[in-house]
């Protein structure tokens, strides 16, 4: 994955959820990890928040591309502000 095909993968998801999205490299392995912030994941259980993540990466990138996701990590703003992450501590 290129950083511009990142940085397009951050601004859909930063729209789909109305919210922050951030990502970085993952070690030297030409991998990328991103984090999506938003209220819209208040009340949505975390593997329904995946599912709505990865069909966005769906809709944005090729499959070649979407290989060198390593992960997506979804918060509600309180899971931050608690400290935990649906019911585990962090």
């Amino acid at each position: 994955m290129t950083k511009t095909q990142a940085q397009s993968l951050k601004k859909a998801l930063e729209k789909k959820f109305d919210g922050l999205a951030e990502f970085e490299l993952a070690g030297r392995s030409g991998r990328y990890r991103f984090a999506v912030k938003s209220k819209k994941f208040d009340k949505m259980p975390q593997m329904k928040r995946q599912d709505e993540a990865w069909k966005i990466v769906d809709k944005v990138l090729e499959r070649d591309a979407i290989l060198d996701i390593s992960l997506i990590l979804t918060f509600a703003p309180r899971d931050i502000a608690t400290g935990k992450i649906r019911g585990h501590a962090t």
